[in-house]
């Protein structure tokens, strides 16, 4: 006679085999892209039990985009609900121009600067302040611009002025040097007050020859050491990664050296225009260094193509600066692939470096092994696949069962077979099965069994430790 109840210890053995349900919890919510910050309350929480609502504001410095928007969130399974709330910079509003100057805005929203700007005579009194956009809007107030005086100017030594100095100058205003008798005038001999309330250029010097010369990288090779005198020369070179500019050979004369001495400037590193895909042609690829005044030309990268046909492809090494670069280069297109006998193409697109997957129609499969074509610097490579018509070979063999039918050598797509069990054998799965697109019978197979099944129910986070058997 059966078993009809549980006993005691069969019921502990199944209360063993009952994990603990364990309640999800949500960590702290966080919407940064969105401008915000959780209320004051909230910030301490490390973790939200299910249910919990929590609330949101704008982070300092904004405002909400919608003011109807929600500011709530609720911890659901493990997960926040979407939040409403969308938080954009306060706008403090354009600066007006003050008294003799102007604003150099960088915008007028929370955290953009204005720089005071004088107007051409005038400058600050007292220290430049850059304003700034803050919560409550712009922070400190109009500077004062006042217009720009020089003091005297600076002594000659060995020279003076040709007026008689003043206590101060206005904006612009000019003075002029001369030197002592039998002394060259080296230098610019007229000066203007300038906009930062001094005299510029430098003051001359007042020298009987001429002043050495000082030509970074530069080494002399011809002449005498200083000091300099009338008909003296000098010869220059430059040292190495050095390209001479002007004349390297210089002579003293009563205005001072003639020609004007020479500059040694640094020679140009390969150029790089890597953003818009380009190289350096093959015969520039290899050298390390260029001297000033030297012409490189690019062309496009393998799969790609000019922009502008016209744009010029050469740039020019100038004082250790490249030029600018016209050439821009973009994809080559391959075109699209049309479809195929019996499929189609899964393209990511049709340029350089774009694939297309083929994909056979219903009820037909690629022969052979799947290979993804790629657009190259030429078009696409490979050839259409071939798509032929799904075939299923014969179905798996029943333990304890056979199929209602007589087997066939093969089964074409969507082609049904059924099982039955032998008498006195419970059928377990499905009893039809169908060739599928990948060539087999799906789904698997049934089982043929003569134990009773206890199907347990959809009982959420319950998990089975050991197997359960009822003994008759």
């Amino acid at each position: 006679m059966g078993c009809k109840v549980l006993c005691p210890s069969v019921a502990l053995l199944a209360y063993l085999m009952i994990c603990e349900h364990v309640r999800a919890e949500c960590t702290p919510p966080s919407f940064a892209s969105r401008n915000v910050v959780l209320t004051a309350n909230h910030l301490s929480t490390q973790s939200f039990s299910d249910g919990s609502t929590v609330t949101f504001e704008c982070v300092i410095g904004h405002k909400p985009v919608n003011l109807k928007a929600s500011r709530s969130v609720t911890c659901e399974q493990n997960q926040w609900t979407s939040l409403e709330l969308s938080c954009t910079r306060k706008s403090c509003g354009s600066l007006a121009d003050f008294l003799n100057g102007r604003y150099d805005m960088t915008g007028n929203l929370f955290g953009d600067t204005a720089k005071p700007v004088c107007h051409t005579g005038y400058m600050l009194a007292g220290k430049e302040t850059t304003r700034t956009c803050r919560d409550q809007g712009w922070d400190g107030r109009d500077p004062l611009c006042e217009p720009v005086k020089c003091s005297a100017p600076p002594a000659l030594e060995n020279g003076q002025l040709q007026d008689e100095p003043l206590d101060s100058y206005d904006y612009l205003d000019a003075v002029s040097y001369r030197c002592n008798t039998g002394l060259n005038l080296i230098g610019q001999s007229t000066l203007h007050c300038s906009e930062d309330g001094t005299f510029k250029p430098d003051p001359p010097k007042c020298v009987d020859g001429c002043l050495t010369p000082t030509i970074p990288n530069a080494k002399r090779i011809g002449g005498k050491s200083p000091p300099y005198k009338l008909g003296n020369f000098i010869e220059y070179k430059c040292e190495d990664g050095y390209t001479l500019k002007g004349d390297a050979y210089i002579v003293c004369k009563a205005n001072g050296w003639s020609p004007e001495p020479p500059q040694c400037i640094a020679e140009c590193t390969p150029p790089s225009f890597a953003s818009r895909n380009v190289v350096l042609t093959a015969n520039h690829l290899s050298t390390q260094s260029f001297s000033d005044g030297s012409t490189v030309t690019f062309e496009c990268v393998i799969g790609h193509k000019p922009v502008n046909l016209k744009a010029s492809r050469s740039v020019t090494c100038e004082q250790n600066q490249w030029t600018s670069l016209e050439l821009s280069c973009t994809r080559k297109s391959c075109g699209s692939l049309a479809d195929f006998l019996n499929g189609r193409y899964d393209m990511t697109g049709n340029l350089f470096g774009d694939t297309a997957k083929p994909v056979c129609h219903t009820g037909y499969m690629l022969a052979g092994k799947e290979t993804t074509r790629t657009c190259r610097d030429q078009g696409w490579d490979g050839r259409d696949p071939l798509c032929e018509s799904v075939k299923c070979s014969a179905p798996p063999a029943l333990e304890n069962g056979q199929l209602q039918d007589e087997p066939l050598d093969s089964y074409d797509y969507l082609d049904a077979v059924s099982y039955r069990c032998n008498t006195g054998l419970n059928l377990i799965g499905q009893s039809t099965l169908h060739c599928s697109e990948d060539g087999t019978f799906k789904p698997d197979p049934p089982k043929c069994v003569g134990k009773l099944w206890l199907k347990l129910g959809n009982l959420q986070n319950i998990f089975i430790k050991h197997d359960l058997y009822l003994i008759s």
